[in-house]
């Protein structure tokens, strides 16, 4: 499954719009931080393992293609 997502800063819960998820964080994005937690939340809100799911596109921009297997 290949899923759209809007990364923004927060500590909400996700959403979904029009066609993509709206995912927030806190976390910095030296060292990839904030991507980790924008897979382990995608992995829990999917219930799947974070090893299911990897970005495709987009891993600099707030804009972000990721496929879960």
């Amino acid at each position: 499954m290949i899923i759209n997502v809007k990364v923004k800063e927060g500590n909400k819960p996700i959403e979904q719009k029009d066609g993509y998820l709206i995912v927030y964080t806190n976390e910095p994005r030296e060292e990839n931080k904030a991507n980790k937690d924008i897979i382990k939340q995608l992995a829990k809100f999917y219930k799947k393992d974070f090893r299911e799911i990897r970005i495709i596109r987009g891993g600099r921009s707030r804009d972000k293609v990721i496929e879960i297997y």
